[in-house]
């Protein structure tokens, strides 16, 4: 039992609380009822007193007969009409200037003297006032009007009553009319806080509020404990839920909850998941400057429900790609030292032929060449492209370019890693041989002043990036629109096969090529492959 009572204390806080505040509602809402109804009452019993007192005071046959000096028996007759078609008015009296009355409700009071002396202010040309006062009757609201003859004289003056108990009665049933509604509402609000307990319980599933708030204090630890970053969003794509790590990702200092998902995530397919209600696995973002990959998934109230929100899960392997980096940045410049001793060895032996031979000029230009590329190259490529087979093709064609006494540098910036290449490693092989082949081929069939080629291969998970320029003659404009045609060359037949395999790969996963050449200066072609158009 005890258990039980613990268990509903939200629950009856929650009950207390509603009934509390719809009592605290209904008490001030019919507290300024009352009080503009009685307020209403009073006014429209004074406006009442006075109208009648005012158009007494106008009769010409209540003027006439202050102005005779003796009562009349028809202005009797006529204001008590009056009095008795006006539910408000107690009494009336009608006395000349010095107080005598002419008329009174009571008949015994007509002839004697008006002396409570409320009546002076309205004799000496006062505005009509109404008072409170005692008499003989009782106490009275009275509202007093000056009667005038035709000249402006004041000759008299006429006094509407009404008894204070009867405006106090009718107060009095307002208030039990305000008091009955009060406990009707009370009871109402009662039975709709039930109905509404029970509503919200439907609504939770069937849980309790302190079940509820138990569960979800519970997953909270969980979620804040989970070392993938959860980001949780609504169907408008704005920010629920953030836990630690996700937190972690951005900055403690930066706000995430409450912000559109598409301002901290420019890759988020969240319309998309809305849409088809499938998740989204394992996309290479960068967030905050770290790689991680993301999963989005719907949020589902029930299984086979339209979706009611996303989640994204954040896998950060920034830490687990720079120990992959370290470990195949190892392997990557030993297999380049390799090919480089393999290369340097074939030189040596090139030039002790020509050496052997007696060609003594070629064998100084073969050592001259065989300098255009060191050992400090070498490491630094192996260290910028971490992909082996990558690696090892530049370095085997900076040598080829060496021979021929071409520089063939990597552009500063070049990075590249396996994890974040977007088509297959045999494709960027076709793209880049053939794009570096082609422009030693260039600067090797003419003369040229500078004999040089910067090839740039910039590779993030949402994009690749290859640029690759020379100092060649330029392509000429009959050239330049059919150069990645099948058999387009100008070195002779049987060539040209080379742009058309690169123009073959760009489309095959929907790249894009861009060219600038201009003639007696050079050529750079740029590469792009983005992640939307991999897909």
């Amino acid at each position: 039992m005890v258990k039980n009572k613990s268990q509903n204390t939200l629950e009856r806080k929650l009950y207390r609380s509603f009934l509390l505040l719809s009592a605290l509602v209904i008490l001030l809402s019919l507290g300024m009822s009352l009080y503009l109804d009685m307020t209403r009452q009073r006014n429209q019993v004074d406006a009442s007193i006075s109208n009648s007192a005012a158009y007494v005071s106008k009769l010409p046959s209540v003027i006439a007969m202050l102005k005779a000096g003796y009562p009349d028996p028809n202005v009797t007759r006529n204001i008590d009409a009056l009095c008795d078609s006006i539910p408000d008015i107690s009494a009336a009296v009608i006395c000349d200037q010095s107080g005598l009355r002419f008329y009174h409700t009571d008949r015994q009071k007509t002839g004697e003297s008006y002396v409570d002396g409320e009546e002076r202010p309205i004799l000496e040309g006062a505005e009509p006032y109404i008072t409170t006062g005692y008499s003989t009757m009782g106490m009275q609201r009275r509202a007093f009007h000056a009667v005038r003859s035709e000249d402006g004289t004041i000759i008299g003056f006429v006094m509407v009553s009404v008894f204070t108990g009867v405006l106090t009665a009718r107060l009095t049933n307002i208030v039990v009319l305000h008091l009955a509604i009060l406990g009707l509402m009370l009871l109402v609000s009662f039975f709709l806080t039930h109905a509404i307990l029970r509503f919200l319980r439907g609504t939770l599933m069937g849980f309790r509020p302190e079940e509820l708030l138990s569960r979800y204090l519970r997953q909270d630890e969980v979620l804040g404990a989970v070392a993938e970053g959860l980001v949780a969003c609504d169907t408008a794509g704005i920010v629920l839920f953030v836990n630690p790590t996700a937190q972690a990702l951005f900055g403690d200092g930066v706000q995430l909850v409450g912000r559109p998902v598409s301002e901290l995530f420019s890759d988020s397919r969240q319309e998309e998941v809305l849409r088809t209600g499938e998740a989204e696995e394992r996309r290479s973002w960068i967030v905050g400057g770290r790689s991680v990959l993301a999963s989005q998934i719907p949020i589902r109230e029930r299984e086979n429900s339209a979706p009611q929100g996303v989640l994204t899960i954040l896998y950060d392997r920034t830490e687990m790609l720079h120990m992959s980096d370290e470990l195949f940045g190892a392997r990557s410049m030993i297999d380049a030292l390799r090919s480089y001793n393999h290369e340097f060895s074939n030189k040596l032996h090139v030039i002790l032929g020509y050496l052997e031979a007696g060609q003594i000029e070629k064998a100084i230009c073969s050592i001259v060449n065989s300098n255009l590329i060191s050992g400090q190259l070498i490491c630094q490529t192996a260290d910028q492209l971490r992909v082996s087979e990558l690696c090892a093709l530049m370095i085997g064609k900076m040598l080829h370019a060496a021979e021929r006494g071409i520089q063939l540098n990597l552009a500063e910036g070049s990075c590249c890693i396996e994890q974040d290449l977007l088509i297959p490693v045999e494709d960027m092989v076709t793209v880049m041989g053939n794009l570096l082949e082609n422009a030693i081929e260039e600067l090797s069939s003419g003369e040229h002043p500078v004999k040089e080629i910067e090839f740039g291969l910039y590779c993030r998970p949402d994009c690749s990036l290859l640029v690759c320029t020379d100092t060649g003659g330029g392509i000429s404009p009959e050239v330049r629109s059919s150069m990645f045609e099948k058999g387009a060359s100008t070195k002779g037949q049987y060539r040209g096969t080379g742009l058309y395999a690169v123009q073959s790969v760009v489309r095959r996963y929907g790249g894009k090529i861009d060219v600038e050449t201009e003639q007696g200066e050079g050529t750079s072609l740029t590469i792009t492959f983005t992640r939307e158009e991999a897909d």
